[in-house]
């Protein structure tokens, strides 16, 4: 019995592993979420991507992105580490620039997309350190128009 409280004890006072982006995100992810936009259905959003370090010695991500009812279409992610836990870059989506700072476990990412259309995308590493938990929120003047959730998998 000594034994089990003991080990109970050790792996609740373990740390809880913290999230490192371009790890996780090097070579090949798969996201499954739902999309959801003001006045319309709710719509399956699958992202299988591949990432790795650029020649520049960026960050590089390509997204295949299959929207429910629309073609599939890829967007690319240009990173580069700022700073302790901050990175800063480049979406195709994104008509500005890409703010990412990382806290633990957690993400914030955030950008603006054409129409002025507001993003703040919230990542946390789960558990089995193999799967980030995705919430997206988009607003504009201030209210929300769309927010997808979901899970991202690594796959290598």
């Amino acid at each position: 019995m000594t034994f089990i409280v003991a080990a109970a004890a050790i792996l609740a006072a373990a740390p809880a592993p913290s999230l490192d982006m371009t790890a996780f995100f090097t070579g090949r992810t798969h996201a499954e979420n739902v999309l959801k936009t003001a006045f319309k259905r709710p719509a399956r959003l699958i992202v299988d991507s591949i990432g790795g370090r650029g020649d520049r010695g960026d960050f590089v991500l390509i997204d295949t992105v299959q929207e429910e009812g629309r073609p599939a279409r890829t967007r690319k992610w240009i990173m580069r580490q700022a700073g302790p836990n901050h990175y800063t870059g480049t979406l195709g989506d994104a008509v500005g620039p890409v703010d990412i700072v990382v806290a633990g476990r957690e993400a914030t990412i955030r950008y603006t997309m054409k129409g002025g259309l507001n993003v703040v995308q919230r990542i946390e590493l789960l558990s089995d350190g193999q799967t980030l938990a995705n919430h997206v929120a988009v607003r504009k003047f201030g209210l929300k128009v769309a927010s997808v959730e979901g899970k991202i998998r690594k796959l290598d």
